[in-house]
């Protein structure tokens, strides 16, 4: 250090100059004092080198920590020594070391079609909540909408144009009706018959609550996704990775598999970017790799 103040000083001296909020000075300390704690035990804590910054990171790669972590922690680290040469104290060592590079798998798995006919055919559409759970989970794995859409939709938003069914979908983050999705009677029909043991009107929410608490209320996603992962529960599918949200997540990648277009499935799920939709081909890339093809093709070679 070109410098006589310590480390932990300089630390102190960069978060009090740094233009955070409190919690994210709060967690830059916390971040630095890592490094320092590690350079105490394994270098020159005085003398740091870049070699030691890079060994630092292979530290946190190793220990386990998520690579969203490891980022967080050497994006207060770079910014750490770019001040400390911006004010002739040090040089900046930690200039250009990366970040373990993150995951671009989904957080969430999805369901093969035998999961999904299991799934279905375990819930019992003798009761107006069957035939609700039904009509919302079907609707789910053949739309791919996602729990908000599902909530917010009303009975009106069902309509019959030129012959053929429709859904308005009010998606996530807007304040209006913003796209508009072609259904199959295979949609519509366990609707419909949950609309049958209900007396409704147009403008009322499509799926409601019917306990005695919240009777006749707008369904909430929260609701929904507590129905979802118990039903999921109930046919073994006790995977953490296995949410309601898996069942958007099962209709884009069943969709892909049955030989529709990523153009097709970004309009079906309505998305702006159609980078976000390519997402999905990594799902599927993935299932197939631990089938094991190609090294199955190289045992028939060899």
């Amino acid at each position: 250090m070109k410098t006589e103040k310590l480390i932990l000083d300089l630390i102190d001296e960069f978060v009090a100059n740094h233009n955070a909020s409190t919690l994210s000075v709060s967690k830059y300390k916390q971040n630095l004092k890592m490094m320092v704690e590690w350079l105490t035990k394994n270098a020159d804590v005085r003398t740091p080198q870049r070699s030691d910054i890079i060994r630092f990171r292979e530290w946190m790669i190793q220990s386990g920590r998520k690579a969203h972590t490891i980022d967080a922690i050497l994006a207060s680290v770079r910014q750490f020594f770019k001040y400390l040469e911006e004010h002739d104290y040090y040089d900046n060592i930690a200039a250009g070391i990366s970040s373990p590079k993150k995951s671009k798998k989904f957080k969430k798995d999805h369901l093969r079609p035998d999961q999904v006919h299991t799934l279905l055919a375990s819930i019992n559409k003798s009761t107006i909540t069957g035939k609700r759970d039904y009509a919302i989970m079907n609707l789910m794995v053949r739309t791919g909408m996602r729990c908000i859409e599902v909530s917010r939709m009303n009975v009106c938003d069902m309509i019959i144009d030129e012959g053929s069914w429709i859904i308005d979908i009010q998606g996530k983050g807007r304040i209006d009706k913003d796209r508009t999705l072609g259904v199959t009677e295979k949609v519509i029909e366990p609707i419909r018959e949950y609309l049958n043991m209900r007396e409704v009107t147009e403008d009322m929410p499509m799926f409601i609550n019917h306990s005695y608490v919240s009777h006749d209320t707008r369904i909430t996603t929260l609701t929904m996704s507590k129905i979802i992962k118990k039903r999921l529960v109930s046919i073994g599918l006790n995977n953490a990775k296995l949410t309601a949200h898996s069942l958007r997540h099962t209709a884009a990648v069943n969709t892909l598999l049955a030989g529709a277009t990523i153009f097709q499935v970004q309009q079906m799920l309505g998305h702006s970017d159609i980078k976000t939709t390519q997402v999905y081909l990594l799902s599927i890339a993935e299932e197939q790799a631990r089938e094991g093809g190609p090294v199955r093709l190289l045992d028939d070679i060899y």
